[in-house]
């Protein structure tokens, strides 16, 4: 118990601009305050606002059943002990004004506006597309919204009844002014803990694909021919390197649109994925993200982190020398070292048949999952012991972490990682719905 609790109608002011602006966490906030002032045996007077709020949360479906759960019921005792009616089909208003409408059920929910809450809309294929839905679509969801009947309006306190009247003319007209000044101030304190928990944030995206047994084995292969000593067939290497890269250069443009929306956004980001794809370099020159890779630049938005090489990164055999080749258009198979002039071969890195591992890309991609507050995962793969212990290994060091989306086309994987990620953490909250994408987005915008 506070040292001074709120007083009854800024508690029930907090759940109405949660309901108005569906703001989840403030409404869960809300729903706690009614309840420990429920039990803490205070009488309420302002029933007529309660019932309002009883019958919104009662027929709205955009309501998690946790909130409901506790919320419905709190309010129904209240009102039972103090003989109201606690239905649901009747407004305790439309007695007394049938053309007033409470400025609960006159909301509505812009399209226009990406940070707006909501559940109902039709959910989408986990791979169809990695961006914003057609504006045509999100009008016709947020139809089926019970509040579409009119246009947004600001919220204002409604209407006081007959028995407010008779309360609050036994009160000071100073102390009502006060009270509005307080509740205003409550108000804006929450939009600003809102706004500063919706700044940069630090986020890890784990990409995946599935990589062959054949590939580790070439490549496995490969790096044993070109540190043997004695002189190999070029024509082995070569063909060797070519089939690799047939194995290697997979298409990765699904993250476009993820990319373009992250775009917008302050947050800094983590990439970090068992691709080694020349179009991973490609994908940000291309369209001008923010990146750095091998030389650190911390300007830039996100940070590459290809735990097993890339096939445009070579790597001089004998000065160590790096170089990233951008030209997208032709795939290098050796290129001549700018520092020694010795020959710079692509650099791989094998996870099967004892194949080594880059410990400067795997502890930075472990770092940056240990400090990164929401985790977006796309189709991590169980049987790859490399990237699931790494996943597994931050989650164990990471104290930041609040929110962890799984997206992959089978429910299984998903369920699978689910429990993996809960067993380390209980308390971190892990959505794995066919809708983690698009409320990942509605997270960090």
């Amino acid at each position: 118990m506070t040292p001074f609790p709120e007083t009854e109608i800024m508690t029930i002011k907090r759940l109405e601009v949660a309901l108005r602006k569906m703001d989840i966490k403030l409404l869960k906030d809300g729903a706690y305050k009614l309840h420990e002032k429920y039990h803490g045996g205070h009488k309420f007077e302002y029933l007529d606002l309660l019932k309002e709020i009883f019958i919104e949360i009662s027929n709205n479906t955009s309501i998690p059943e946790d909130i409901k759960s506790l919320l419905a019921p709190t309010i129904e005792d209240i009102l039972s002990q103090q003989g109201v009616n606690a239905d649901t089909s009747t407004s305790p208003y439309e007695a007394l004004n049938q053309n007033r409408v409470s400025s609960l059920t006159s909301l509505s929910y812009s399209a226009n506006n990406p940070s707006e809450y909501h559940t109902q809309e039709q959910k989408i294929n986990a791979f169809d597309a990695f961006g914003t839905k057609p504006q045509e679509e999100n009008r016709n969801s947020y139809s089926q919204s019970p509040f579409s009947a009119k246009p947004f309006e600001e919220f204002s306190s409604p209407v006081p009844t007959l028995t407010e009247n008779k309360q609050l003319k036994n009160e000071p007209q100073q102390e009502i002014q006060q009270e509005n000044h307080t509740v205003q101030q409550t108000n804006n304190q929450e939009e600003i803990n809102t706004q500063q928990e919706q700044k940069t944030k630090n986020i890890a995206i784990f990409y995946g694909q599935d990589n062959s047994s054949e590939k580790s084995k070439n490549i496995s292969k490969f790096k044993k021919l070109i540190s043997e000593s004695q002189n190999n067939s070029i024509d082995e290497t070569l063909k060797l390197l070519c089939e690799i890269n047939t194995q290697t250069n997979t298409n990765v443009s699904e993250l476009k649109n993820l990319f373009e929306q992250l775009k917008q956004t302050q947050h800094k980001l983590s990439l970090i994925t068992n691709v080694s794809s020349k179009d991973l370099i490609n994908l940000f020159e291309t369209n001008e993200f923010s990146y750095s890779f091998i030389k650190e630049n911390k300007t830039a938005q996100t940070k590459l982190m290809p735990l097993f090489g890339l096939s445009n990164l070579f790597v001089c055999k004998n000065c160590k020398e790096k170089y990233l080749n951008k030209n997208n258009e032709i795939s290098s198979l050796v290129l001549e070292c700018p520092k020694c002039k010795g020959a710079m071969f692509p650099e791989f890195f094998a996870i099967e048949n004892n194949g080594e591992l880059n410990l400067d890309y795997y502890n930075e991609a472990l770092i940056s999952l240990a400090n990164a507050e929401t985790w977006f995962i796309v189709h991590p793969i169980a049987d790859e012991k490399t990237t699931t212990n790494l996943l597994l290994s931050a989650l164990k060091l990471n104290n930041k972490i609040k929110d962890i989306f799984i997206l992959d086309k089978d429910i299984n994987t998903r369920e699978n990682f689910k429990s993996l990620f809960a067993s380390i953490n209980k308390e971190v909250r892990i959505n794995i719905q066919i809708s983690a994408l698009e409320d990942f987005l509605n997270l960090v915008r």
